[in-house]
């Protein structure tokens, strides 16, 4: 057990130790289980911070286990490597800790794991220049960090409690291409010329590509690597396998097949990819070609203002597609491959038919009876003939027996209505 007292020397008129208003130096004093008898000094003269020391030093007694950031952070970003991450989720993962954690920690001489608590993490926050986004992404990287360090039994805590999530704004809902859009795009795969290696066929290739995308529902990383063995003989493209082990194929349309079968072979095993080199690298060149393709396609909307256009939006054409065709949600999920309903309703909800159906029915059954029950072209044209005889009325400036509503029950509700 520690304590602190008070060295009191001239001019200073006390003498007792446990005077705390002076500003004499503090001694910290006490015997610890792991260093025994302890008589130092607290290199301060406020009381305040040198009990801030005496429950640091308690601290690290009890829990002797606590490594250094460095190894820390070199522990945990093996440990991420090792559940085979992709290269640019480490990426990011490296930049967070290398380049932003260890330096700001070497500058504020933060050596120990357990130096690091909420206040420091929060001035450490205000460092990062990013948007919303990217700053509740680096949240949720820290917040790992800790608990893993906390299942290492490095800290007893996790400093991230105390941190509050950044706010960032909720995502745009999913737009996608209507047919008129997609034919536009189709089209500009002909208008589309590319210098460099594959010049000869990549407009081909990247035609192929946008009508698998658009009928299969695949993302662009398994579009790109898609094996030519998951395309059967009767036009069945193999997706993947369900949680309950049964295969789930999507059929595509005579002209997808014969637009992927003829496509020259770079590598017998795979459509799009040559097989050399990181998957990433396909991808990346395959999104700069999109990015020509859609400045070529030009979409605008009614407006006039162009319409922002990314390769996942194929993807979304196919699910909307679906939706709006009367396709029930939960196939639409399976096919999409999502984990949960719930997450197909978060991006897809807005374009589900039935539930845009059972909406205008939960509406018309909350109108009054007698609108209900009436035909509404009868009361239409009943309310059209009231107001012509209001008309008539008016200009022979005679007095009207209706009194400003119409005659009959039904119709009178059905003009409130209106």
């Amino acid at each position: 057990m520690l304590s602190v007292y008070t060295r009191h020397y001239p001019p200073c008129p006390q003498t007792e130790i446990h005077y705390r208003r002076c500003r004499c130096p503090k001694w910290i004093r006490g015997r610890l289980d792991s260093e025994g008898l302890i008589r130092r000094s607290a290199h301060t003269r406020n009381w305040s911070r040198a009990e801030r020391l005496v429950r640091e030093l308690e601290r690290r007694a009890e829990f002797p286990g606590v490594i250094e950031v460095k190894e820390a952070v070199r522990a945990y970003l093996a440990d991420q490597a090792a559940r085979k991450l992709s290269p640019p989720t480490l990426t990011h993962m490296r930049a967070l800790f290398e380049r932003r954690l260890l330096p700001w920690c070497e500058a504020h001489q933060l050596v120990r794991l357990d130096a690091i608590r909420t206040p420091e993490l929060k001035e450490f926050r205000c460092t990062w220049e990013c948007n919303a986004r990217t700053a509740r992404r680096r949240h949720e990287r820290l917040r790992s960090f800790f608990a893993f360090c906390m299942s290492n039994g490095w800290l007893l805590t996790n400093p991230t409690d105390g941190l509050k999530k950044p706010n960032a704004p909720r995502s745009v809902p999913t737009d996608y291409f209507n047919r008129r859009e997609f034919q536009r795009i189709l089209d500009a795969t002909y208008e589309y010329n590319y210098c460099g290696l594959d010049c000869h066929h990549r407009a081909d290739r990247l035609r192929a590509l946008v009508l698998l995308m658009r009928w299969s529902g695949l993302a662009i990383k398994d579009a790109v690597t898609l094996e030519r063995a998951r395309l059967d003989e009767r036009g069945a493209l193999f997706l993947r396998r369900a949680k309950t082990g049964t295969p789930v194929y999507v059929p595509l349309p005579p002209a997808v097949v014969s637009a992927l079968r003829q496509l020259p072979c770079s590598n017998s095993a795979y459509f799009f990819w040559s097989g050399v080199g990181q998957p990433y690298n396909v991808i990346s060149a395959y999104q700069r070609s999109f990015r020509k393709l859609f400045r070529l396609a030009d979409l605008r909307y009614p407006d006039g203002s162009r319409k922002p256009c990314r390769s996942h939006m194929l993807r979304d054409t196919f699910a909307v597609e679906l939706l709006l065709a009367g396709v029930p949600i939960d196939q639409v999920s399976a096919l999409l491959g999502h984990r949960s309903v719930k997450m197909t309703e978060k991006h897809y909800l807005p374009w589900v038919k039935a539930r845009q159906k059972q909406l205008t029915a939960s509406v018309r059954r909350a109108w009054f009876d007698n609108v209900r029950k009436a035909s509404p072209d009868a009361l239409k044209l009943e309310v059209k003939d009231w107001r012509n005889e209001m008309r008539l009325a008016r200009k022979r400036s005679c007095k009207f027996e209706v009194h400003g509503r119409p005659k009959s029950d039904e119709s009178r509700a059905f003009f409130l209505y209106l």
